[in-house]
């Protein structure tokens, strides 16, 4: 069983990897004008915004209302977020 360490240190990974596919797929820099804000509308740990952090580019991190409650997670890691019930 993993602890919280664990899932986060897991969750983190997952979107460095993830992170790094986008850009090379997309074939765009992200803080360009065609991609300088997102919005990662199931952020769970805010693992895509932590995972961009070096990227000029702003991450709104949306968590939905109906998953586990994470937002303070976000927080915690100095990013932005809300909850929403759409």
């Amino acid at each position: 069983m993993d602890n919280g360490a664990n899932l986060f240190e897991l969750d983190t990974q997952k979107w460095v990897k993830r992170v790094s596919f986008y850009k090379k797929s997309l074939g765009v820099k992200l803080g360009t004008a065609k991609i300088r804000n997102v919005m990662d509308m199931n952020a769970y740990l805010g693992g895509l915004a932590a995972a961009a952090v070096s990227d000029p580019v702003w991450v709104m991190n949306v968590v939905p209302a109906q998953k586990p409650l994470t937002l303070g997670v976000i927080y915690d890691r100095g990013l932005i977020g809300v909850y929403h019930d759409w």
